[in-house]
């Protein structure tokens, strides 16, 4: 009688396992074949007039690591995938010519229907681009110019003003013709070296060679003036358009400040008639708001570098006139008043 009871009930146990196999093997067939969920949607631009967007490929990839399925938009920019096995899924859109927006999440239940809105934003060319900065473009477009023009500029005239000979070579040349008291040998080295120190000392000693020649004594003070007078020649010539770079780097972010208030002016008008419903009224004043902020320090960081670049390569020549004329004229009067 209990081997009869126990068998009974494995019979039981058996037939319950199978119809519960087979349960979920019909369930599986049927998500799998045609009765999982739907995915449909529209995919537009981000105009005002939300055009919709043909020939999309949308791609949607589940969490599980299956294979992605894909389908196209219409010419109305609608899809539909139908078949999708319950679970998460990621969906991505593509085409041409627009940004691509990535893992966009959606949630597949069996027998749901799900819609999604996307919007996908076309890629700027050049011209629409700059076309967002409104009217300030002109005004940064032109400080732009201006300051590269400059900056190449200064650059080769640097590139110019530079000596053939290193400081410390044209110095010792020049110490060695003064103890040798050859003061042409070492006007020869001025000439040969070039750059704004060596013209400089030039002038000095043409001044000292001249007195020379007339047999009379020359002061420090004389030198020194000679000196002066060739560094105004000099100096000049490396300062030149630096203002005009300083200028540039200050104007350029207020310029930048004009195009972000008429761009929030332009904001808050459309807030004012149009309310604050669709915030696509109010991209194009925030976008030009914004633009040309960053245009106009685009523009000033650069042309600040530079500047300052500049500016201390001229205080060095200044520094550099100032120490080596002071010591070249001392060895030219202490010469002077040994053979004195």
């Amino acid at each position: 009688m209990r081997l009869f009871s126990l068998t009974l009930v494995l019979i039981v146990c058996l037939t319950m396992y199978g119809v519960v196999a087979f349960a979920q093997d019909d369930g599986i067939s049927a998500d799998v074949t045609g009765g999982g969920g739907t995915v449909r949607g529209t995919i537009v631009d981000t105009t005002t007039q939300s055009s919709p967007i043909a020939d999309v490929r949308v791609v949607l990839a589940g969490t599980g690591g299956t294979a992605p399925y894909e389908t196209i938009t219409d010419s109305s920019g609608e899809f539909e995938q139908s078949g999708l096995p319950s679970g998460r899924y990621l969906i991505s859109v593509y085409r041409d010519g627009y940004g691509p927006r990535e893992g966009k999440p959606v949630t597949v239940i069996t027998g749901g229907d799900h819609y999604i809105a996307i919007k996908m934003t076309k890629k700027d060319n050049i011209v629409s681009f700059f076309r967002k900065f409104g009217f300030v473009f002109w005004p940064l477009a032109l400080c732009s110019i201006t300051a590269l023009t400059f900056i190449i500029e200064r650059f080769f005239t640097f590139a110019r003003s530079r000596s053939k000979i290193g400081t410390e070579q044209f110095m010792s040349s020049v110490t060695e013709s003064l103890r040798n008291e050859n003061i042409m040998e070492a006007v020869s080295t001025c000439e040969e070296a070039g750059g704004p120190l060596p013209n400089v000392l030039k002038a000095g000693l043409l001044r000292y060679s001249q007195a020379q020649i007339e047999e009379r004594e020359i002061h420090k003070e004389e030198i020194q003036e000679a000196i002066e007078e060739a560094s105004l020649l000099e100096i000049p010539e490396l300062e030149r358009n630096l203002a005009v770079l300083g200028t540039v780097a200050v104007v350029s972010p207020l310029f930048g400040l004009l195009g972000t208030v008429t761009g929030m002016i332009n904001a808050f008008t459309t807030i004012a008639l149009e309310g604050t419903g669709d915030p696509q009224q109010l991209a194009g004043g925030i976008s030009q708001a914004l633009l040309t902020t960053a245009g106009g320090l685009t523009i000033a960081i650069p042309c600040l570098i530079f500047y300052q670049l500049f500016d201390s390569r001229v205080n060095r020549y200044m520094v550099e006139i100032s120490q080596v004329s002071n010591e070249i004229i001392n060895q030219l009067i202490l010469g002077q008043s040994s053979n004195a």
